[in-house]
């Protein structure tokens, strides 16, 4: 055989392992961008009225972990969501009453309130350097919720008369 009959290499020959990436050191992740805390944000957001029950200041900005495509949220387990996905909620509505956020499960207690929450906070975000702004958002949000439920309330009773 003669060296034209052999298969021809591309590549230098080299020791095997030698190609390998070479680790001097501990490997640098990149760490959580700041963008997403915000304390001035969440400051505002606390002086903001309940979303649930009015309280106003509500004094507690609970972070919203659902995730929405169509809202570009990304979310991942045991990670806070960044704080421009807050919303103000008083103690006893966010934590501690039966039917709090923390007891019956975000979809469950946004379902039973009647709001978007990711909408809501965007729409929050949006007047984020605006306090007045900010709560005009949150008093629009409480009006759109209470007319939609009284909304749904008369077609129960259109229904309901309609089966009489």
């Amino acid at each position: 055989m003669t060296d034209r009959d052999r298969p021809q290499t591309i590549a230098l020959r080299a020791a095997p392992g030698s190609l390998l990436k070479r680790g001097y050191g501990p490997i640098h992740r990149p760490q959580e961008p700041d963008s997403e805390r915000d304390q001035a944000y969440l400051q505002f957001v606390r002086q903001c009225p309940c979303l649930k029950c009015g309280m106003d200041p509500c004094g507690e900005a609970a972070h919203i972990r659902q995730s929405s495509g169509a809202h570009n949220k990304h979310g991942g387990m045991r990670k806070l969501p960044a704080d421009r996905w807050a919303l103000p909620f008083d103690r006893a509505c966010h934590q501690n009453d039966p039917d709090s956020i923390h007891k019956i499960g975000e979809l469950a207690f946004f379902q039973l309130i009647g709001i978007s929450p990711l909408l809501v906070c965007e729409r929050l975000y949006a007047q984020r350097d605006d306090l007045v702004a900010m709560r005009a958002v949150i008093f629009t949000a409480i009006a759109e919720r209470e007319s939609v439920s009284q909304y749904c309330e008369i077609g129960r009773a259109t229904v309901r008369r309609g089966q009489s």
